[in-house]
């Protein structure tokens, strides 16, 4: 499938902005949509293929979008309240399911054939071992359960509206522009200040996929795959959560402690994030491009320019 215009929800999100400079690069038009006011609107480029939609994401089957030029794939990225405090609200996170299925309606409104959204790793719950797309899902947190709702309802509506629609369960993304409150984030910044992190002992198995490599999985998805239908994104790899944060702490300054060990475990505390990733190698043909090194080595530089 060849695309050549996009929408974007969450556009100023981590994914979001990465796939707007994606599709620069592979000069694609993106409608963009982002809330107004929005703290990370500067970090959207400004460039002639995108145009930004500053628009309340309830209201988003109102976008009002120039239908002069057709919408080949439709990413929905957005997602409402996801701080600690408010992922477990149920009221809260029930809006998210209403607007996911706004979002597939304004799909179907403008004749768009390819809705791709995502999902999350915490459809799944407390798993131990590797996890693919028929894992049983069993989510312990309101999060998990309203992202499993909204990707069910979603992938119904769009079979009755003739859409071909993946719902992508991404498991740990890291890289430039994540919210402070995300580890990777927390702890890359925390460390460049010379400062000890406050860490659980990290033993739980991770699969840890560099943000870049996440946006080339999704664009390969709204292209190739075959049908609708689920996918698991991740690395492929997994290990331990303390090597991560060791390579991390190694990367800027071998002298600082790495806080690990300082906070206990959470109630439900999930220990194992592996994807099996085998259905989206065969369907699509992914493979990350980027070692954890690699990726970790962007990361850290962004870090320091912004703080610069």
């Amino acid at each position: 499938m060849n695309i050549r215009r996009i929408i974007v929800t969450g556009a100023s999100g981590p994914i979001g902005v990465m796939m707007i400079k994606k599709c620069i690069e592979c000069n694609i038009k993106v409608v963009a949509v982002v809330r107004p006011n929005s703290k990370k609107l500067s970090d959207i480029p400004i460039h002639p293929l995108i145009t930004v939609y500053e628009k309340d994401i309830i209201d988003i089957d109102n976008l009002g979008i120039d239908l002069t030029e057709p919408v080949d794939a439709f990413f929905h990225f957005a997602w409402m309240y996801t701080g600690d405090e408010r992922r477990d609200d149920p009221i809260l996170q029930e809006k998210n399911i209403t607007v996911a299925l706004k979002a597939a309606e304004l799909a179907s409104k403008i004749g768009c054939k390819v809705f791709v959204g995502t999902g999350s790793q915490a459809e799944y719950g407390i798993v131990d071992g590797m996890i693919d797309e028929d894992t049983p899902t069993d989510p312990v947190t309101m999060y998990g359960v309203t992202k499993l709702a909204a990707g069910k309802l979603v992938m119904e509506y769009c079979r009755t509206h003739d859409i071909r629609c993946n719902w992508v369960r991404i498991f740990s993304v890291f890289g430039p522009y994540e919210n402070d409150y995300i580890l990777m984030s927390y702890l890359i910044r925390t460390l460049l200040k010379g400062e000890e992190p406050v860490l659980t002992p990290c033993e739980q198995i991770w699969d840890l996929l560099y943000c870049k490599d996440a946006v080339n999985a999704l664009m390969m998805i709204a292209r190739k795959a075959p049908s609708s239908g689920v996918y698991c994104l991740g690395s492929g790899q997994a290990k331990p959560l303390k090597e991560y944060v060791t390579a991390v702490r190694d990367a800027i300054n071998l002298n600082l402690s790495t806080g690990i060990g300082k906070r206990a475990y959470s109630d439900n505390q999930i220990m194992h994030l592996e994807a099996d990733i085998s259905k989206l190698r065969h369907d699509v043909g992914f493979e990350p491009e980027y070692t954890f090194d690699d990726g970790l080595k962007e990361t850290i530089e962004w870090y320091r320019e912004r703080k610069s």
